[in-house]
């Protein structure tokens, strides 16, 4: 891990919070091992998956932990964090996996400005980790997430992780998290974000690459007047299989979500996306939304939308949306009538249904054209 933020990060022992880890301990041993029959799973090919190969072996977890710890962070606000990850962490196993498996937890205490963040996982054996980015009150902060899997042989491999990222009150995180995957990963990951009164956290995810990867994104608006927005851009070739959930749990009044999703498959790719806005009775003046744009390649691509809603209040304004579809053919004969080769129209029909969500984010241009040329090398080779 290389970090610009180094001097605040936190390796967290399991010794050191025994109370904490056997409340994680006796959540982990109610837990069911995922089947293929269970609603989050059903698109996932989780039954037919040979662990063995992956060298895992789901019913023998090492929870053996690190015993560094270099800690500059209080107590209160070690206390908060561990609070706050007990109650939101979602009861699915690969999550509640990390906090067992992982060999340390990673806090890191984000200050004010530009920060940036590098996780390498290498070889080929199983990964566990859990990270926890943390901002203070009042203050305001971009960071951005680089995760990068790298291995030599040709052996299907996993990795399972669990990514916390919390805002007190009346600060504004923005995140760009670029996850890029060996295509014989497995990658099993789930993504907290808990906004505080009047906390904004912004979050742009940008997967590339992998085998199979399952993706449980929940976004927690605990007090009044917090806000979300998660937006991002999946591109697959190959045989890639990407399932993504997104939930926005809304918890006070005054508080607005959004969601802005889009997916481009190409080759014999999959691509699932499950959004849920969840408000319970009684919250007056709450704005949610969602939406899920999908473009085909090819035939043999295909591309799933599944937006949900559970609405138990009156006093909302609750939107979704969802297309799934293949290049405009009008919009396509037209640039091939202007001079345009047949490559170089695609090439730019698919450019102009991801380029608004790129150049929303607020990060430089250099970032911005990183992002675009990922996703043309899977797409149209590079052009």
């Amino acid at each position: 891990m290389n970090s610009s933020l180094t001097k605040n990060r936190l390796v967290l022992t399991k010794e050191k919070h025994l109370s904490f880890k056997n409340s994680v301990l006796e959540i982990w041993n109610q837990l069911e091992f995922p089947k293929e029959s269970d609603e989050s799973w059903r698109k996932f090919p989780i039954g037919s998956v040979d662990w063995k190969e992956l060298q895992f072996d789901p019913k023998e977890i090492s929870t053996t932990g690190s015993e560094n710890d270099d800690s500059i962070l209080s107590a209160e606000i070690i206390d908060s964090i561990l609070t706050a990850i007990l109650k939101y962490t979602p009861k699915d196993y690969f999550a509640y996996l990390s906090l067992v498996a992982a060999a340390n937890y990673e806090i890191f205490l984000l200050d004010e400005g530009d920060s940036f963040f590098s996780f390498e996982e290498e070889g080929d054996q199983p990964k566990h980790s859990v990270r926890i980015f943390y901002l203070q009150k009042g203050k305001t902060s971009k960071t951005q997430i680089q995760i990068q899997n790298n291995h030599t042989s040709d052996h299907l491999h996993m990795s399972s992780s669990l990514d916390f990222f919390i805002a007190e009150d009346n600060s504004y995180l923005e995140i760009l998290d670029k996850e890029t995957s060996d295509y014989d990963l497995y990658r099993f990951r789930n993504v907290c974000l808990l906004t505080q009164t009047d906390s904004h956290i912004k979050y742009h995810y940008y997967p590339i690459g992998g085998f199979r990867s399952k993706l449980f994104l929940d976004a927690h608006l605990l007090g009044k007047g917090a806000e979300v927005t998660v937006d991002g851009v999946s591109a697959l070739g190959g045989r890639n299989l990407k399932d993504l959930d997104m939930e926005m749990y809304h918890h006070a009044d005054h508080t607005t979500s959004k969601i802005s999703y889009k997916a481009i498959v190409t080759d014999k790719s999959h691509h699932v996306f499950t959004g849920n806005l969840i408000i319970p009775p009684n919250l007056k003046k709450v704005t949610a939304h969602q939406e899920s744009f999908n473009l085909s390649l090819n035939k043999k691509a295909r591309a799933e939308a599944n937006p949900k809603l559970e609405v138990l209040a009156e006093d909302v304004s609750c939107t979704h949306g969802a297309t799934v579809g293949d290049i405009d053919e009008e919009q396509y004969f037209y640039l091939l009538s202007r001079g345009l080769t047949p490559e170089d129209s695609k090439a730019l029909l698919v450019t102009a249904f991801y380029g608004e969500t790129i150049h929303s984010i607020g990060f430089s241009e250099a970032e911005k054209l990183d992002l675009e040329t990922r996703i043309k090398e899977i797409l149209v080779g590079g052009k």
